[in-house]
């Protein structure tokens, strides 16, 4: 005699669910338990050597700034060539730190006091390309046309000064930027120039601590 079919409920149709899902798992566990792992371990390895390179960079930032502090010590005392050496360590072993980029600028300041104004130039022209800081970079460039100045290239620096004061107008240096592109055309033997510089100087900047220098020299020129 045939038994009754026993009604399933709906918590044994829950259940039965929950087993086919749990099995599910089960079986993905086991077949790519491997993959899983492997995936876990590449993690780990990542986010420990983000953590060792964050603390690397961090001791190589430290002792850069060691460094650069030791090379203003020198130039602060008019050590120009120990501080260039060091200067330079500081470049080959911690150039990419900010204290390394910002090493350009003063090793431009050593070279200029050395008279090397052909290094001095290139190093304030590279560390002007190399940095996001306005005030420092117009510092730079206005050092590169003092390089050009001091090596009688004075229609050269004449213009450099005059892209400086044009590209940061409202700088603290471009009352300053002006007047020495006016002097440097005076000395190229372009009064003109030198005139619309020394114009544009004492209109944009009337208030400016070179504006009786200007009014002397725009005086000169007219005479």
């Amino acid at each position: 005699m045939l038994k009754p079919h026993k009604r399933i409920t709906k918590r044994q149709l829950k259940e039965d669910k929950f087993v086919t899902y749990y099995f599910k798992a089960i079986d993905y566990v086991e077949n790519y338990s491997r993959h899983i792992l492997i995936g876990l371990g590449a993690i780990v390895l990542i986010s420990a050597a983000l953590f060792y390179h964050s603390q690397k960079q961090a001791e190589k930032d430290a002792k850069a700034v060691v460094e650069l502090t030791k090379a203003n010590q020198e130039y602060a005392t008019a050590n120009y060539e120990r501080a260039t050496v060091i200067l330079k360590n500081l470049l080959e072993t911690y150039g990419s730190t900010k204290s390394g980029k910002l090493a350009k600028f003063y090793l431009a300041n050593n070279y200029f006091e050395l008279k090397n104004y052909s290094d001095a130039e290139k190093y304030y022209r590279d560390f002007s390309d190399d940095s996001d800081d306005d005030v420092l970079i117009a510092s730079a460039l206005s050092g590169a046309a003092a390089c050009l100045e001091e090596q009688g290239k004075f229609s050269d620096a004449a213009d450099m000064y005059k892209k400086t004061a044009d590209k940061y107008e409202d700088g603290v240096f471009a009352a300053e930027n002006l007047y020495h592109s006016a002097r440097c055309y005076v000395l190229s033997g372009n009064q003109q120039e030198a005139r619309e510089m020394l114009n544009r100087l004492l209109e944009k900047h009337p208030d400016s601590a070179i504006e009786n220098d200007a009014q002397l020299l725009l005086a000169e020129l007219a005479s």
